[in-house]
């Protein structure tokens, strides 16, 4: 009798703004998919490659997510159903609003000299595939912690037996694995002049650190699932 309530509820309480939450979503990962191009573009091109326009694009897909999100925050009664559900969407979401900065300031870093760009800093041919594949393994761990803040998930569903195995904990594990070879080799090729060790190093460092902020947004979220099952239960029974 509790699921048949719940299964008839859900329509009524969701479909009015799953829809415009699920298009956020999309847009959080299509971040995801410029990163991984301007990654791309500057193991490719090195500093004088078209990182530029992955630049622009990131900076204008940020601009696009806010005005989605003031959207969001102002299509529904704050003291409703819909008020609720999407304080509990946007709330936890400004982690993810902080990595994606950090995502553009990178981007950004392969186009300016200031950055990852300067003189000399072409990346070696035999670390471009395993910087491809830490970039990779990254980006699948934001694209798992997205996937994890679907609607049909955070709200109605209890996380998947999956999501452990090959989620983001999973990815972030394999990236971290990654990083650690290549800064062994970095370090390890006497050709190397220490500077160009220590900027390559800050390279892998860099696209790493997206994958560990994954990881801590995607500890906070299950945590605050843990602590929301209860109620939610309750709320269920009722």
């Amino acid at each position: 009798m509790e699921t048949h309530v719940q299964t008839a509820e859900r329509p009524s309480i969701s479909r009015a703004i799953e829809s415009d939450l699920e298009g956020y979503l999309d847009a959080i990962a299509g971040a995801t998919g410029i990163f991984r191009e301007a990654v791309d573009a500057y193991l490719h091109t090195g500093p004088d490659g078209g990182c530029w326009r992955q630049a622009r694009s990131i900076a204008e897909h940020m601009r696009t997510l806010d005005d989605m999100q003031q959207r969001l925050e102002t299509g529904v009664r704050p003291q409703s159903t819909l008020g609720d559900l999407v304080a509990e969407m946007i709330d936890p979401l400004t982690g993810v609003g902080r990595l994606l900065k950090d995502m553009k300031r990178q981007v950004t870093g392969f186009a300016i000299e200031s950055g990852f760009s300067g003189p000399g800093r072409c990346v070696p041919g035999y670390l471009v595939e395993g910087m491809q594949e830490l970039a990779d393994d990254v980006c699948a761990a934001v694209d798992a912690l997205i996937e994890s803040y679907r609607p049909s998930m955070l709200w109605w569903e209890q996380p998947s037996s999956v999501a452990e195995t090959q989620g983001v904990a999973w990815y972030e594990s394999q990236a971290d694995r990654l990083s650690m070879q290549l800064l062994k080799k970095i370090f390890g090729d006497e050709t190397l002049e220490l500077k160009m060790q220590l900027s390559l190093a800050q390279l892998v460092e860099e696209i790493d650190r997206v994958a560990d902020q994954a990881e801590s947004i995607d500890k906070a979220l299950r945590a605050s699932r843990a602590v929301a099952l209860p109620t939610a239960g309750s709320r269920d029974s009722h």
